[in-house]
This record gives structure tokens, C-alpha cells and sequence, in this order.
């Protein structure tokens, strides 16, 4: 049976493909032994696990939540009679962290990085009338002798000591990208369940050995047509057939030689993609050599601009205001990975449903299949990666940094949903030193380089060194003294004014607030929760609604704010404080919700995009 079925990237599809997802043998480790001769030779390992899901989830069929620091895989292919003499690609998803891949008993490549897809070329490994033998090796460092906490994990409390934090926070190993995994054996606080291994769709595609290699798809609203910048496998006297379909109707057709670098069809009576408008164009991109088609790949686009100009930020020339909500992505039976497609859709649905337009897809990498649902269905997205585990202020973390992230832009940011990049999340509170700020700069750099078309948030709430964007996180559960701290008698509120650089006039966000706890009477007693605001905690259903459209109100009345990211769309394990159980269960009243987030936004907001 094969899991998660459906092609992982639409973005970019050849028919030619082969699912690699369902039964693989396996075998993990709570220590690093090496990958033996031994084991190499293995037929199997002697544990079963169901890819894309990773040991510690439900869905893998193991549920080990203990500490794993390596991984064995193994998986066995044909490679279809029709694939005869093509170029054989191997596709990865994600892989946590870092991955050796041996096809047939022979290393074929190495892989670092575990929020980054990665390919490899695996023609000459593979037997093409027979079984063939796919092998990984993984190894996760990550938590590597983490003690237990000495508090109660499942819920609030104290990491150790003031002391004890300041050490964790500035030691100088830490380098792993790891997001909101827990580095203990157990969630608490905001860490959650680890990921260990393969936690995205495996997969084969067939490909003649002149291909399309990429092609970057950029709009110009301005002059109604798509830019268009291929990259080819070699260089070849040939030409790329550019069909583009509206509705499934042929609207322009175009020949282009392959020596041409970037070119750009005009397109008529353009429609806009927008919030809660999805007008997307579909692409057949066609490559001919000799009068040929040697390759063809289908993609889609979407006709919208981004643009920030002082302290606005537009959607197709007009002001936008976001209505965001914190999506950390994670589900309970699958952790990381999403139970189905269906999941993917529908997170989007249930967020729309409570009144945002959009999401800040936090401290995580989401799949490419999440961004292809919100592209279908008009909501913006701030991609995120999950930069918590690295020590900012050390040199090293700026080579762990930059062996994924500029990967991530690339593979990503052809989806007319993503309209802000953030590289880093509350970055280091305690200490910001040169490195640090050299990184906060080059992120920001080496982000704008990749992709000059989107505002770059370097790093959410703090600490600002070069940002198009300004954004700030605010707990602050009374909703009189959040207004206060909001509206300062000078300037704006800043998180860490001693570290940042000074506030330019950038378009001004929040985003982060409210995060306000819940949990029923009856379920209280099975599990000890947190939330933000804890000091003050609400008693009644009442009482949440009551903070909830204050603390949005105080934020939708601060003139300066040009949108806001409440936290957070579901609860996560031991946090509490999503406006959906973390099983996607309906928690709140949603026509409630809706008034909160939406409608009272339209009143205050008049004269923005919404």
C-alpha cells in the first residue's frame, strides 16, 4: 500500500514518475555505530516502518519517542520496462538529518540538511531488468545526551535555572537546525515530539539525459505577462515550447530557443491571483531537439505582485492588511508529516473558516503540496524555516544556515501564495555579537539575491538587523497593557532595542500575539497544558472570547500596525492554546472566531485589501 499517493510537487510534474512511499525495513539506534559492511549487505532490517512518517510517529508504525541518532532504511524498486535508456532521478522530500544513499550496495551521494528536497542522479547504480536495492543511512545529532528537564515536561514550568538557560542558549555547539523538537526525551513547553529520518514523500521520475532542469516563473503584473527563466540539464541547439491555459482553455502558445536565457510572454486580459481569488495560469513547458519532444513538464503560475513601499505593503497595488495565523504543522498521528493530502487542504480551510487570510508557517519547512493547496485556494503564506537549535552568535551556524536555506527559496518560490521569506525566529535574546549580526545581514542578502521579488523578514520579533519588514511579538495577556506597551510615548515598540538597529519606517506587524490558553473542565485532569497570558488565565469561555477580541482590538486600533499573526491556529501536544484541538476538532464557536478576526478587521481597517 503505498502512503501519501499523490505527486509531491504539482509545481513541476512529469508523468513519469514512481511513488516510492509505504513499506520499507528498518532499523534505529539510541547511539552512532556506523553503517558496517554488514550491514550494507543486509536484505532487510529487521523492523517494518510505513514512509513518509517517521519512527516516532503513530503512522510510521513504531511510535518510538526515546532518542534515536541513527536510522537504517531500505527499500526495494523496479524500475519500469518503459524507462529504458532515460536518466533515472532519485527524489527526497526531507530527510532528518543527515542521509548517506547507497543504490545496489554503492554510495551514491550524501545529504545535509533535514528541511531540505534534495535529488540525485542514479542512473548508472541501478539494474534496469531486476530488483534493485535502496539503502540510507541516517544520522541525527541533535539531542545527543540531553538530560531530562527538572519539571513536569507536559506542561508549564521552569527550564532549570536562569543560569542553566543562559548556558543552553549560548553554547557554542549548537548548530543543528531542529525547529520546535524537543532536545529531551520528552515535549514540554513549546518543543514537541521529535522527527527522525525520511518525514516526506521518497520518489523515482524518468527524464531524457537533455531535460528541463528548472525554470524560475516570475510575474509582472505591470505588463500583464510571465517572466520566464529555464535551466537545462546541457546546453543544446533546441527549442522550449511554452503553452499557457486559463480555465483549461489555450490562451498563448510560444517558441523559444533554448539559448535564450529569460524571456517574457505577455498575457490577455489577465487575471489577477489575490486573496480568496485564485485566478492561476497553467503551463506546458515542451522541450524539442531535432523536432522532438525529448521532455515536458506541467506547471502553473499565478499573475500577483508583492510590494512594500514605506510603511505599506501592497498585493497587486493595493494595501494590504494580513490577517495571519501561527501554523507550526504539526499533527498528532504523523508529527511533522501530514496524515494525507486532505490534512494539507484542510488546515487551510479551517483557517479561512475562523477569519485569517493567510498563515506564518512557523519554525518548519512545509511540504510542497501545502503550498500548491494554498495557491489553489488564495492564501498568502510567510515561509519559515526552522532555525531553533542553532547558536547564532557562532560561525558555524552560518554554514548550517546557508546549506539549506537558499536551496528552500529556490525550490519554493514559484508559488504565488508565499508573498514574505523569514530565515530566522526570535533569534538569540541573550547575547548578539558580530556574528550574529553578520548572519541576520547575509540571510536577509543572500534571500533578496534569490529572490528579488518579496519582502524579506530576516528574522520574526528579533533581533532586526536588515528587514523590508519590521515585526514584533507581544504576549501580553491584559489587553489595557498590551495597548500600552504597543503605543509608546516615542517611536514604536521594539522587542530588543539594545541589540537591533534602529526602526526605518518598515510596515509594522505583530506577529505573534494573544496565544491565549484553553482546555475544558473534563480535560484539565488528563493533561497539564500551557498558553501564553498564563499568569492570567481565563476561567470561562467568556473570558476568551472577551481577551481574544480586545488584545485583536488594541492591535487593530495601533494605527502604525499593517497586519497581525495570531497564535495559533491548533494546539501542539502539551500548548494549549490554538483556536482547534490539536486533532483538528472544532474548539471555539467559528462565527465567534470569524467576528474576531475577520469582521472587526474590515470595520477598523477600512480601505485595505483583505
Amino acid at each position: 500500500m503505498i502512503i501519501r499517493k499523490e505527486h509531491p510537487r504539482p509545481i513541476f510534474y512529469r508523468k513519469d514518475w514512481l511513488n516510492l512511499n509505504g513499506k520499507w525495513s528498518c532499523e534505529f539506534s539510541k547511539d552512532i555505530k556506523g553503517f558496517s559492511k554488514s550491514k550494507l549487505n543486509k536484505k532487510q532490517f529487521s523492523k517494518k516502518i510505513n514512509v513518509p512518517f517517521c519512527p516516532e510517529s503513530k503512522l510510521s508504525g513504531i511510535g518510538h519517542t526515546d532518542f534515536i541518532q541513527e536510522m537504517y532504511y531500505q527499500k526495494t524498486f523496479v524500475i519500469p520496462k518503459s524507462w529504458k535508456n532515460k536518466k533515472i532521478l532519485l527524489h527526497f522530500g526531507g530527510v532528518d538529518y543527515e542521509s548517506t544513499i547507497y543504490i545496489n550496495k554503492k554510495k551514491v551521494g550524501l545529504n545535509k540538511g533535514g528541511s531540505t528536497p534534495f535529488s540525485l542522479d542514479i542512473t548508472s547504480f541501478i539494474i534496469e531488468n531486476g530488483d534493485n536495492d535502496l539503502k540510507l543511512y541516517v544520522i541525527d545529532k541533535r539531542c545527543a545526551g540531553s538530560p531530562e528537564p527538572n519539571f513536569d515536561y507536559r506542561g508549564r514550568g521552569v527550564f532549570r535555572s536562569q543560569n542553566d538557560i543562559k548556558k543552553w542558549v549560548l553554547n557554542k555547539n549548537r548548530f543543528q537546525p531542529r525547529g520546535k523538537q524537543s532536545t529531551f526525551k520528552h515535549s514540554y513547553g513549546c518543543y514537541y515530539t521529535r522527527t527522525t529520518g525520511i518525514w516526506q514523500t521518497v520518489w523515482l521520475e524518468a527524464v531524457n539525459h537533455k531535460n528541463i532542469k528548472n525554470i524560475n516563473i516570475q510575474a509582472n503584473v505591470k505588463s500583464s505577462s510571465f517572466v520566464f527563466i529555464p535551466e537545462y540539464s546541457s546546453k543544446f541547439s533546441g527549442n522550449l515550447k511554452v503553452d499557457i491555459f486559463f480555465k483549461n482553455k489555450l490562451i498563448k502558445s510560444s517558441l523559444i530557443s533554448t539559448k535564450t536565457k529569460k524571456f517574457e510572454i505577455k498575457i490577455p486580459k489577465v487575471k489577477l491571483w489575490s486573496i480568496g481569488k485564485p485566478n492561476l495560469y497553467n503551463f506546458t513547458f515542451t522541450l524539442i531537439d531535432k523536432n522532438k519532444t525529448i521532455d515536458k513538464v506541467e506547471s502553473y503560475g499565478g499573475m500577483r505582485s508583492i510590494e512594500v513601499k514605506k510603511n505599506k505593503i501592497y498585493l497587486n497595488g493595493k494595501k494590504l492588511y494580513q490577517r495571519l495565523v501561527l501554523d507550526q504543522g504539526f499533527y498528532p498521528n504523523g508529527i511533522w508529516t501530514a496524515p494525507s493530502d486532505k490534512d494539507l487542504k484542510n488546515d487551510i480551510i479551517l483557517s479561512m473558516k475562523a477569519g485569517f487570510n493567510g498563515a506564518r508557517l512557523h519554525e518548519k519547512v512545509f511540504e510542497d503540496r501545502f503550498h500548491y493547496w494554498a495557491d489553489k485556494l488564495g492564501y498568502i503564506t510567510w515561509a519559515e524555516f526552522p532555525n531553533w537549535g542553532m547558536n547564532e552568535n557562532a560561525k558555524a551556524s552560518e554554514t548550517y544556515f546557508l546549506r539549506e536555506w537558499p536551496r528552500i527559496v529556490n525550490y519554493l518560490k514559484n508559488h504565488p501564495s508565499i508573498i514574505t521569506w523569514t530565515p530566522f525566529n526570535e533569534t538569540n535574546t541573550l547575547e548578539c555579537n558580530a556574528q550574529h549580526k553578520k548572519l541576520m545581514r547575509i540571510a536577509y542578502d543572500v534571500t533578496k539575491k534569490i529572490d528579488p521579488t518579496r519582502p524579506v523578514n530576516e528574522t520574526s520579533g528579533y533581533q532586526h538587523q536588515k528587514t523590508d519588514i519590521w515585526t514584533v511579538h507581544h504576549y501580553e495577556p491584559i489587553p489595557e497593557k498590551l495597548n500600552k506597551a504597543l503605543n509608546p510615548k516615542k517611536g514604536v515598540y521594539r522587542n530588543f532595542p539594545h541589540f537591533e538597529t534602529s526602526y526605518k519606517n518598515q510596515p509594522y506587524i505583530i506577529d505573534e500575539y494573544g496565544g491565549v490558553w484553553w482546555l475544558p473542565k473534563q480535560l484539565r485532569k488528563k493533561m497539564r497544558s500551557w498558553g501564553h497570558g498564563d499568569a492570567v488565565r481565563p476561567k470561562t469561555l467568556k473570558e476568551v472570547f472577551e481577551r481574544m477580541e480586545k488584545q485583536t482590538e488594541v492591535v487593530l486600533k495601533t494605527k502604525h500596525i499593517e497586519g497581525f499573526c495570531y497564535t495559533q491556529l491548533t494546539d501542539v501536544e502539551q500548548e494549549t492554546n490554538g483556536v482547534y484541538y490539536y486533532d483538528r476538532k472544532i474548539k471555539f464557536n467559528i462565527k465567534k472566531l470569524k467576528s474576531i478576526f475577520k469582521d472587526m478587521s474590515i470595520k477598523f481597517k477600512k480601505g485595505y485589501l483583505q
